[in-house]
């Protein structure tokens, strides 16, 4: 990585990638927990009687 800091920081205005691509992180992550959160308890009750019903129709294969 030596190699490569180096390159770079002879670059003017580099860090504003590094911004730029937190920021992009931030957001998603953000966005991601938001949603994981707001998700309706029924939701997820249909979600976790689905995984048993499922279990139940390949023991009879």
């Amino acid at each position: 990585m030596g190699f490569v800091s180096d390159i770079l920081s002879n670059e003017n205005g580099i860090q504003w990638y590094y911004i730029i691509g937190l920021l992009i992180f931030l957001s998603l992550f953000i966005t991601i927990i938001y949603r994981v959160i707001k998700i309706p308890k029924s939701v997820l009750m249909q979600h976790k009687e689905s995984i048993l019903e499922n279990d139940n129709h390949t023991d009879s294969n």
